[in-house]
């Protein structure tokens, strides 16, 4: 048997919605799985990643299969990943997510989407990244005693989102361990007002909405300071006539601009400014992904 998993970046957070709100975006990383043979064969990746204890795509199968009583056969897996590592646009959810549909398919275990969803949730831990990964578009999801309640927002095909990746890794546990252990009163109703805003205003491209809505003091300041030359692209984003706004992309390092009626302008701008940094800063235009993950059976 051989087939490929497609999974798109996710952008969790987004402003306000800290561990609860995540969009699918137009990048993708992509699996292919090729049953038979000797042994386990892990292609196309990092060499740190292509073993069997430390590749997260191969021990997210094993251990469904494992726990459903399938066999796990032999396999190749090749990597062909448009995600940069530890960049805050879900690359550990694609993985996890192309493995336990990779379980599904050569152990014939008839998940469907709400149950790759619950699996994913509580390997990942929370859903915000899973969530728009499994199911696309612009997703909110919590989960409660291995239950996962989720739901897809409208947004507006006017908004394009341009990724500013800097060529830094920020580890997740780094981004959780710098924040404080408990928030003011005030900063928790803080967000919570601006939520409801935030998905109005992307569902009607409303850009007064999205700019009041987008802010956040539970994660992004500390989070900034994670990033090199970080603050000085979020304010200069802030302060540009051709974007609506920004935000710290998961747990960083990438953060997020989102435009409105996009005519490139805004792309070439903060191309040339990037360019005037130290360090290397990638600039990607993407829409929303609605398709979520998918799979397409080469050979049966």
């Amino acid at each position: 048997m051989k087939f490929k998993v497609s999974v798109p970046a996710t952008s969790a957070n987004v402003g306000p919605g800290f561990d609860m709100m995540g969009l699918a975006f137009d990048m993708f990383n992509r699996f292919t799985f090729e049953t038979g043979g000797d042994g386990l064969s892990i292609t196309g990746c990092e060499a740190q990643f292509a073993k069997a204890e430390t590749n997260l795509v191969y021990k997210t199968l094993e251990k469904t299969l494992q726990s459903y009583g399938r066999p796990v056969p032999a396999m190749n897996i090749h990597f062909d990943t448009d995600l940069p590592l530890c960049s805050g646009l879900g690359s550990s959810s694609t993985c996890i997510v192309a493995g336990i549909m990779a379980a599904n398919q050569i152990g014939g275990l008839n998940f469907d989407k709400g149950e790759i969803l619950r699996i994913a949730s509580l390997i990942e831990g929370h859903p915000d990244n899973v969530a728009p990964a499994i199911l696309g578009g612009f997703v909110a999801a919590i989960i409660e005693n291995d239950f996962v309640y989720w739901h897809e927002y409208s947004i507006s095909d006017k908004l394009s989102f341009y990724a500013l990746m800097p060529d830094v890794r920020v580890s997740t546990e780094e981004a959780r361990r710098i924040l404080p252990k408990s928030y003011s009163l005030s900063d928790c109703i803080y967000n919570l007002s601006r939520v409801p805003l935030l998905v109005e205003g992307l569902e009607k491209a409303d850009e007064q909405l999205i700019r009041a809505g987008c802010k956040d003091r539970l994660h992004q300041s500390y989070r900034l300071s994670l990033i090199p030359e970080g603050d000085k692209v979020f304010n200069y984003v802030k302060e540009s006539d051709n974007a609506i706004t920004t935000y710290v992309s998961g747990a960083g390092p990438t953060i997020v601009a989102i435009v409105v009626n996009d005519d490139d302008s805004f792309g070439k701008e903060i191309a040339d400014y990037c360019d005037t940094l130290s360090l290397n800063w990638r600039v990607r235009k993407m829409h929303v992904n609605h398709r979520g993950a998918s799979l397409k059976i080469i050979r049966p």
